[in-house]
């Protein structure tokens, strides 16, 4: 039998697979390297020559901002220079306190930021000259030479050029693009500089967990990304079986996630079970069963499920009865605008089309038989584990499949039980996603102060979003994913489902460091119009990154390891750290913040507007607010003793105080992990109390309980959505989705965009070393190579409706054919002959689709596949550096 003769009969049982493809071994391996808790120690005597060589260990904070996994990392610097790379040692490792390791990222920190891209000193680019108009010199962004210049000059011109535009244009023609910037706890540092001059437009929407966070927040009442809605790594010991949904932890969240899933299913004997249209890294380390699932297809898949569940009466039906409404006749609730229920929908009441195994099999791939074994495996099985990643809720219809998820969820009743769990976007220990609970240590705020944006409601409508409050009436600003088409053609989209238009003239584009918008969002084949358009770019990095490339001055940021103390952000809830000074500033390079003040001081505002405040008192701010838990769960404690000797010592205002660890101590360990142990009172068992009495504790949705029938979802779409979706949980055909490719001989292939092992986003994509060593080519099945006549190696050129990429092939086995995999994040190239992105950056060929509640459907794209015949392209690894040359 053919793998893809088998990927159709039946889900792949862990040894037929392994046997079937031994070449999985490897990718496995690779794909791990950096995840694997048991890695060979350094032995004593290679610790007492290490300590021999004149240097020092010193912790630092990883330089990604936009990483989940938070890993701890040690650099051995001997005069001013990183020789080696350590990770956790405070303290013996074990499974219920596990030491912290980092990623293959982390340690590529010192290639990272002592590399070519790395910048220097500000730059102008030399044909940009303030005034607008022709002064601009737009259409040679991206390809004009660059200036070096002093911080003095490059301050005056910024405030002048702001100025200007503002005081010619008015505030609406700044567009400040970037995301969270959690290292200064200061929101989007863009903007706030801006709104110093009166305010901007700002960009907004879901960038990462696709239709999750509305509809969970409407139909079970909470969403915290996994963060207190799931259970913790020690509650999941308890599971029997584990069901990972789209979840590859492994390269997703690259510290030692993964690791905390072994334990669980060494500990309790768990079976583990992937649906993924992709044999991924964790399910080579995990899987006892693989059932593919075409990409956006879930949905079908789940209904099937369903269906199994009901016709054999396998659904908890006591947990339905009581703490849900919708799933039956008898359990509508009051506000239910039909007569529709979940049972009768599944078993074909209503259009005559029962959604058994054999019909989910037509679209989502796996066999009736994988699917039925499915069903009855996650419906008897008890306690069982559900856990979703994020990627089926970023497609077109991701806000379906989210209601698809938990009410399947909910049938098998494993909501408050121990081991039991029904949740999406959680990882486990290592991850800020993960731990789940009550958040045991947590560093506190930076205390600064930054002023707010007249133009566009904040916080930007992220917390309007996930609380399901966005009010068309309120300026949001662009949505991410129209952003730089809202651009080029001076309007973007108004929430509402009349989709109406606002009129936009971008005139100053503003990016600071937290983010890679040109990159990142979709849209991107507008991405160098855009940016020739306006008259002003104005972008802040520690890289020549893409965003750096296009604009007109660049300034030079430091990275946490030139922060005298740098306490990290996005911790787990078990683990904070803290870094220290690695290294001097790099060459002129200065903190976000300092550049922020530098500007207020040429703006003229005030200390009562911005008060002033050094990094290192912001940072040290975060590490004498933070708190920890005391040992039997019930309170808080200051986490670090501060005396008057240790403010001199620091330099820092500040006041003495009690606490947990001396703060000498935590900075020269750089970290404090709360213990562990099965059944401490730290466990979170989420739903328990509403499981045990929901009529006594009520969940936030419009009943009280679990709503399988939403209407009060459905009234919320209708008014502000971009999209459709129905009360009722049901599967619906995507956009751009598998039943549009199987008729579609243009694009006859899914793309599905992952997190790489490489890369965090955009962060470490130009290390030469990860580069060579996790080449992020296009993954295509071997049946599909075959059928082409492509091999490994082979360049093609990938397009989509929108534009086209450039990628080498790399076939494998492990992958449903139909489907191709491209990691995201890969910098863009634009050949300006061609028009194709020989960087390979995916969301280059990601339409700018504004749907659901403004989330990014980048795993619903359709592409073709062709042999390269443009000029010869090298790897990743062998291609030179664009970055000016200027000392």
């Amino acid at each position: 039998m053919s793998l893809f003769d088998a990927v159709r009969a039946s889900s792949f049982d862990r040894r037929t697979f392994v046997a079937a493809t031994a070449a999985a071994a490897a990718v496995a391996s690779l794909g791990l390297a950096g995840c694997e808790n048991k890695v060979r120690e350094t032995t004593k005597e290679e610790k007492q020559e290490i300590d021999l060589e004149g240097g020092a260990w010193v912790p630092f904070n990883c330089v990604s901002t936009t990483c989940a996994s938070r890993c701890y990392n040690r650099a051995y610097v001997v005069d001013g220079v990183i020789v080696r790379h350590g990770t956790d040692n405070t303290h013996e490792d074990s499974e219920d306190y596990p030491q912290q390791r980092c990623c293959p990222r982390g340690r590529s920190t010192r290639s990272f930021l002592t590399g070519p891209d790395r910048l220097k000193y500000p730059m102008k680019r030399k044909h940009w000259s303030p005034g607008g108009g022709e002064n601009s010199q737009g259409e040679l962004r991206g390809k004009d030479e660059w200036e070096r210049i002093g911080w003095d000059e490059a301050i005056d011109l910024i405030a002048q050029e702001l100025t200007r535009i503002r005081d010619t244009y008015g505030n609406r023609a700044f567009l400040a693009m970037g995301l969270m910037d959690t290292r200064l706890g200061a929101g989007f540092l863009g903007s706030s500089v801006l709104n110093m001059l009166g305010g901007c437009l700002t960009t907004w929407g879901q960038a990462s967990v696709g239709g999750f966070s509305v509809t969970s927040q409407m139909i079970r009442g909470h969403w915290s990304l996994g963060a207190s809605d799931a259970q913790d790594r020690m509650a999941l010991r308890h599971a029997q079986l584990i069901v990972l949904w789209a979840l590859n932890p492994a390269w997703s969240i690259a510290g030692s996630d993964i690791y905390n899933f072994i334990v669980a299913k060494r500990k309790a004997g768990a079976k583990v079970i992937i649906v993924d249209p992709y044999f991924h890294p964790s399910a080579q380390a995990l899987a006892d069963e693989w059932v593919p699932c075409r990409p956006g297809t879930d949905g079908a898949l789940l209904e099937a499920i369903a269906y199994e569940m009901i016709t054999h009466d396998w659904q908890d039906q006591d947990f339905l009865d009581r703490c849900c409404v919708g799933f039956d006749a008898d359990h509508m609730p009051a506000d239910a605008k039909t007569d529709e229920n979940f049972k009768d929908y599944i078993l074909g009441a209503y259009d005559g089309t029962p959604r058994s195994p054999e019909w989910a099999s037509a679209i989502c791939g796996a066999s009736p038989e994988a699917i039925r074994s499915l069903a009855e495996q996650m419906a008897t099985t008890k306690p069982m584990a559900l856990k979703a990643g994020q990627a089926p809720a970023r497609t077109y219809y991701g806000n379906r499949f989210a209601q698809l998820f938990f009410t399947v969820g909910w049938m098998t009743g494993n909501v408050g039980v121990l081991g039991g769990e029904v949740a999406a976007g959680a990882g486990l220990g290592t991850s800020h996603f993960g731990a789940s609970g009550k958040g045991m240590v947590k560093l506190g705020s930076a205390g600064y102060a930054f002023p707010q944006n007249p133009v566009c409601s904040e916080p930007r409508a992220a917390g309007a979003i996930a609380a399901g409050k966005l009010d068309p009436e309120q300026e949001y600003g662009l949505p991410y994913s129209e952003c730089y088409e809202a651009v080029v053609k001076g309007e973007y989209t108004l929430p509402g489902r009349n989709k109406e238009k606002r009129s936009c003239d971008i005139k100053c584009l503003y990016r600071d460091n937290a983010h890679s918008p040109a990159n990142q969002f979709s849209g991107g084949n507008f991405v160098e119009e855009a940016y020739r358009k306006v008259e002003f770019v104005l972008v802040q990095d520690f890289m020549f990154s893409t965003d750096a490339r296009l604009a007109d001055i660049v300034l030079p940021v430091t990275s946490t390891l030139e922060y005298d103390i740098s306490a990290a952000p996005m911790c787990p809830h078990e683990f904070v750290m803290v870094g220290s000074k690695v290294l001097e500033p790099y060459y002129e390079s200065k903190a976000d913040v300092e550049i922020f003040f530098l500007l207020a001081d040429k703006f003229g505002v005030g200390e009562d507007v911005v008060p002033r405040k050094s990094v290192k008192q912001g940072e040290f701010n975060k590490v004498a607010s933070a708190f920890v838990v005391t040992e039997d769960g019930s309170d808080y404690e200051p986490l670090v003793a501060i005396t008057q000797e240790d403010l001199d010592r620091y330099g820092v205002e500040g006041v003495p105080q009690e606490g947990r660890v001396p703060i000498q101590d935590f900075l020269a360990k750089g970290a404090y992990q709360v213990e562990r142990s099965d059944g401490d009172a730290l466990m979170n068992c989420f739903g328990k109390a509403f499981r045990d009495d929901p009529a006594a504790n009520p969940v936030a949705t419009a009943s009280g309980k679990y709503e399988i029938y939403c209407q009060s979802l459905k009234d919320y779409y209708d008014f502000i959505g971009f999209s459709d979706i129905d009360a009722l949980p049901k599967y619906k055909p995507a956009f751009d989705g598998y039943e549009q490719a199987k008729s579609d001989d243009a694009y006859p292939y899914q793309l599905v965009t992952i997190h790489h092992i490489r890369q965090a986003h955009s962060v470490f994509s130009n290390v030469k070393q990860l580069n060579e060593v996790f080449a992020n080519d296009i993954l295509i099945s071997e049946y599909d190579a075959g059928r082409t006549g492509l091999s490994k190696g082979d360049w093609v050129k990938v397009t989509s409706s929108a534009a086209s990429i450039a990628r080498r092939v790399n076939p494998i086995p492990n992958l449903m054919p139909g489907v191709v995999v491209l990691g995201q994040g890969n910098w863009r190239r634009t050949d300006e002959a061609t028009g194709v992105d020989v960087g390979g950056n995916v969301n280059t060929i990601t339409r700018p689709l504004v749907i659901g509640d403004a989330y990014q459907p980048f795993n619903s794209v359709l592409v073709s596949l062709e042999p390269w015949t443009g000029d010869e392209l090298k790897p990743d690894y062998l291609r030179e550096s664009v970055a000016p040359v200027s000392e």
